[in-house]
């Protein structure tokens, strides 16, 4: 899949509503059997928050793996969160995920998710990645940028939504959910993006918006070390570029976007 190179920017209104980035590695299963009690103890004061999850087994199974003298299965999950619940770092047998809802730049993103990586890295010592996933979900609100008399044809491109260029079709839709997933260089993309009803909370009523959901991943073996941080510098270009692609330059104006040197790859 080819993108068109796009100028980086931060938008001042800016349509993220959430950002995460995942490794996966072949399971460690202490990480199951054991509280990570040194891995919170070196993250607890940027992430003082902390629950364990683990998926209700109906008891009718529960029962019968007993019975047999069977282990239960564990999908034990850590998920340790910042004071203000922005930012939330999840550790399980066979994954690391940082996600948060306060998106300003890669670089940010990146440092604050290498130095729980290399934490990880040194306490569990991961043999190697199996998948490494970049993903940004974009919510455009029209209300929110002042945008109410805009046709939606006037804010997505055609080449990702031909049917609200429709004029004898368009004004009936109320729903659009597509689901892509693309070849990109460094692996796949999967894109779903349409037309979505959202709560405002200043509205009687639910507000159609556009959402922009892209996860880029790769799913081969990746070794520990700089090979993954390249990796997700490129997803986060391509992430970039496929955005612009997506929007007019109606809504690219409307967000304020403001230009920023770049550092990345």
């Amino acid at each position: 899949m080819y993108l068109p190179e796009s100028e980086r920017v931060i938008y001042e209104r800016n349509p993220l509503i959430q950002v995460a980035c995942q490794l996966r590695f072949p399971p460690i299963l202490k990480i199951s059997r054991q509280e990570p009690v040194d891995f919170q103890d070196e993250i607890r004061f940027q992430y003082p928050l902390f629950e364990s999850t683990q998926p209700q087994v109906p008891s009718e199974i529960s029962q019968a793996i007993q019975k047999f003298g069977l282990p239960l299965l564990s999908d034990i999950s850590y998920s340790f969160k910042s004071e203000d619940q922005i930012w939330h770092l999840c550790i399980s047998k066979d994954s690391i995920t940082l996600s948060t809802s306060a998106y300003e730049r890669y670089e940010h993103f990146q440092k604050r998710f290498r130095e729980a990586v290399e934490l990880f890295e040194r306490i569990y010592t991961p043999s190697f990645y199996t998948r490494v996933g970049l993903q940004y979900q974009d919510l455009i609100i029209r209300s929110k940028l002042g945008l109410e008399n805009k046709q939606w044809s006037d804010l997505i491109t055609e080449h990702i939504a031909s049917e609200l260029y429709n004029a004898k079709l368009s004004p009936s839709i109320q729903s659009i959910i597509k689901d892509l997933v693309l070849k990109t260089e460094q692996g796949q993309v999967h894109f779903k993006h349409g037309l979505v009803f959202v709560k405002q909370p200043d509205r009687s009523d639910d507000e159609l918006a556009y959402l922009l959901d892209a996860d880029f991943y790769t799913e081969r073996k990746i070794e520990r070390g700089e090979n993954v941080w390249n990796i997700l510098g490129k997803f986060n270009k391509s992430a970039r570029n496929l955005f612009r692609w997506s929007i007019t330059d109606t809504l690219h104006h409307a967000m304020r976007p403001q230009t920023i040197e770049t550092t990345e790859i």
